[in-house]
């Protein structure tokens, strides 16, 4: 890292250069080494050290580290920088040998230490020795950290009920005295389905904490899908390095501290240079260098404004306020009374960085810094001409840098309910999450080609918020209660192309879904039953339903007849009203 830091020495770079420097270069010259090793802690720290002082002084070793080193790890969405800490990409690193080894995959390292010693269904609770490997020691210490990150998802129901580590009591059979013969060999499906109180399917009598957990478990089951351990932090359930360093800073204080006050994702959505975006990440944070914060640091006596001589030179009155600042805006037409009534930096420069003047604003609020700078520390100052002049062109070139081209308007495309003519029976579902406190819904409804309502459902769905699994739930329920109606012939329609692929195409084994998507694909595979996409304007009835299970306190609700506000929905698409694609 040295040797690298050293080839830029000679470099002009500003902070956002030695930034993207830092995150793409530097952070990843020990990758090598973290991915096999777990560093001692010194190490993480005299590489996590160069990597700081390069950010804020560059290679003059001169300059103030603004903003503390556990904010600028965070994520931009929590107003950090993004930088890694050594320490986190270390064990998120180790991470993925973690997973090799939980899943058992077809690797001949994984077969190795498997065999010496732990295998996949035991490395959860597996502890290091002093006489193992540095390596073996290695994968331990990270998969201690992780493991609290898995979760047993079920599938065919398989695993033993008493030696494996389907719930978080880990296996079962160590915590009871004796195993009664009659049970040794039940597997979880064999107990969770027993009709009535789970626990009576066993002859074994479990701790009462225990019990009231295996009676509580629910779960469906499918002989097709296996029994496996899935990263609940990722979208297909598969671990990666991106999604285990994710979840180590969600768990951390300072990420959920962060987000208390202030949104942060607006500023790195800016049109505009990096540099712009940093200096506006600096003024959210109230670290800009200005003389009130120089002061408040012990760098320099006194916190009144060098130009004017008048007030604190805080970043809101070096910026609008101060008889310099204040005619530039006044040049370009920001000089109403709520302009420069507004005390929080954060609200007065995300309130006007949006709008048609965005860009004018932006450029103001970047040049006005530069001048503050050339006159504090250069005793250079730019007449109000010229300055408007660099604002003027600077912030033309930024619009004409950022701003999309502007494309032909398309033509206007009308929708009409069943569009495709089709002679079957048709289900239209959808899910939806509703409410201060989000719940989530489903609903769906059967018709004829000719529109004639012929049953539907609602309901919502107990503990959840998952929209995923509310869009799974009513396909489910929607082609189980056609199923039951003897239909033979259906088409399914639902308004997410995300949803159709999902159950149109291969299923991840990791799935935390998977039973629920396997179990559709067998409805659809029993009947004559297809399903496709549909425009949202040809799903209002069913979304319709799936925001009134959503309200409802209802977990399954047929309909004989359609509610009274569903009725002019159903007569628009029997009548084939075309309603414009937005």
């Amino acid at each position: 890292m040295q040797t690298r830091l050293a080839s830029w020495k000679n470099c002009l770079l500003n902070r956002t250069c030695r930034l993207a420097l830092a995150t793409s270069v530097l952070s990843s010259i020990p990758s090598y080494y973290m991915q096999i090793n777990w560093l001692p802690q010194n190490i993480c720290d005299s590489i996590d050290q160069p990597t700081r002082n390069f950010i804020w002084r560059g290679s003059s070793n001169k300059g103030i580290h603004l903003v503390g080193w556990k904010k600028i790890t965070n994520p931009k969405c929590y107003g950090g920088l993004g930088i890694r800490t050594v320490r986190h990409a270390n064990i998120c690193l180790l991470g993925k040998l973690v997973w090799d080894m939980v899943q058992s995959t077809n690797m001949l390292w994984v077969h190795l230490l498997s065999t010496k010693y732990s295998s996949s269904s035991k490395i959860l609770q597996a502890k290091a020795a002093s006489s193992n490997s540095p390596f073996w020691a290695s994968i331990i210490r990270a998969k201690d950290i992780l493991k609290s990150g898995y979760s047993w998802r079920p599938g065919s129901g398989s695993t033993s009920f008493w030696f494996s580590n389907w719930c978080h009591h880990g296996p079962l059979g160590y915590l009871v005295p004796v195993i009664d013969i009659h049970d040794i060999h039940l597997t979880v499906r064999d107990v969770i389905t027993f009709d009535g109180r789970h626990t009576q399917a066993l002859y074994t009598t479990l701790p009462q904490a225990v019990a009231d957990t295996v009676n509580n478990f629910q779960a469906n089951f499918n002989p097709i899908v296996d029994d496996t351990f899935i990263w609940n932090h990722n979208k297909n359930d598969v671990y990666s390095t991106k999604s285990g360093y994710s979840w180590l800073l969600s768990s951390s204080e300072a990420a959920t501290v962060n987000t208390l006050h202030h949104s942060w994702t607006w500023i790195w959505k800016l049109k505009v240079p990096e540099k712009y975006k940093f200096l506006i990440w600096l003024a959210i944070h109230d670290v800009v260098p200005t003389l009130s914060l120089m002061h408040h640091r012990n760098i320099v006596v006194s916190a009144i404004c060098g130009r004017c001589n008048d007030q604190e030179e805080s970043f809101l009155h070096c910026i609008r306020d101060c008889k310099f600042s204040k005619p530039v805006w006044q040049q370009f037409g920001l000089s109403d009374i709520q302009f420069f009534a507004i005390n929080c930096a954060h609200e007065w420069i995300k309130g006007n960085a949006k709008g048609p003047r965005a860009y004018i604003f932006l450029a103001c609020l970047w040049w006005i810094w530069r001048h503050r700078n050339n006159m504090c520390l250069n005793n250079d100052t730019w007449s109000l001409t010229r300055l408007s002049s660099i604002i003027h062109n600077s912030a033309e070139t930024n619009q004409q840098a950022f701003q999309t081209a502007t494309t032909t308007a398309n033509l206007d495309q009308w929708i009409r309910w069943n569009n495709n003519n089709f002679n079957y029976h048709i289900l239209n579902i959808d899910g939806s999450c509703l409410g201060t406190q989000i719940r989530a819904g489903y609903g769906g409804l059967i018709r004829n080609n000719a529109g004639l309502f012929l049953k539907g459902f609602s309901g919502y769905i107990q503990a959840s918020t998952c929209i995923l699994l509310s869009e799974l739930t009513t396909i489910h329920m929607g082609l189980s209660l056609a199923a039951d109606m003897g239909i033979e012939d259906l088409v399914c329609f639902s308004d997410s192309q995300l949803y159709v692929n999902l159950i149109t195409g291969a299923v991840s084994k990791f799935h935390a879904y998977a039973v629920l998507i396997q179990d559709i694909k067998d409805l659809l595979a029993s009947r004559n039953f297809n399903i496709f996409h549909t425009f949202r304007e040809r799903n209002q009835c069913a979304d319709f339903l799936a925001k009134l299970g959503a309200s409802s306190h209802v977990c399954f609700l047929e309909h004989q007849s359609p509610p009274h506000d569903l009725v002019s929905l159903l007569w628009n698409d029997a009548m084939g009203t075309a309603f414009l694609r937005i």
